[in-house]
């Protein structure tokens, strides 16, 4: 088991697809919410709008993956991640060039991986969620001969909450 090979106390999911949660062996909890859906309630007492379903301080390590793309309101949830990120915890996007193109928003659709990633960043450093050394890797796996990605390309931009 993940969970106490890497001796972590939980390893929660959230999203959209209930079915999918449920099937995910490697999650201790899940919540099935749409991050796209702004709470009224929460803007009235004076949050973003988007309310995560935890404490503040709970997680030391926030995983967004391939999702990122899809967010409607990507500052206020970035500022909720904060929220919920330890001090010194680290947050962690991954995303591709793969996407629904129907689903996705328009700012993603017409632009390359380059504009991805300063878009991505963008986000973390104007979210007012406290957001220190960003950086951006391309995980891609590459052919040792020419270089040029084989698959589909993957890339990760990291950032830690600061104290």
């Amino acid at each position: 088991d993940i969970v106490q090979k890497l001796k972590l106390e939980r390893i929660s999911g959230l999203g959209m697809n209930e079915e999918e949660l449920k099937a995910n062996k490697v999650l201790t909890d899940f919540k099935v919410m749409d991050l796209n859906v702004m709470n009224t309630e929460n803007i009235s007492n004076g949050g973003s709008g988007i309310a995560l379903p935890y404490s503040d301080s709970s997680f030391d390590i926030v995983l967004c993956q391939l999702s990122i793309d899809y967010l409607i309101y990507p500052l206020q949830v970035m500022k909720e991640i904060s929220r919920v990120l330890k001090p010194g915890g680290s947050l962690h996007i991954l995303y591709s060039n793969r996407l629904f193109l129907q689903k996705a928003i328009g700012l993603w659709t017409g632009a390359d991986d380059i504009d991805h990633t300063f878009t991505v960043g963008s986000y973390l450093y104007f979210c007012d969620g406290n957001f220190g050394n960003i950086q951006a890797k391309d995980l891609s796996s590459r052919n040792k001969k020419n270089g040029r990605i084989i698959g589909d390309p993957v890339y990760v931009i990291t950032a830690t909450k600061d104290r």
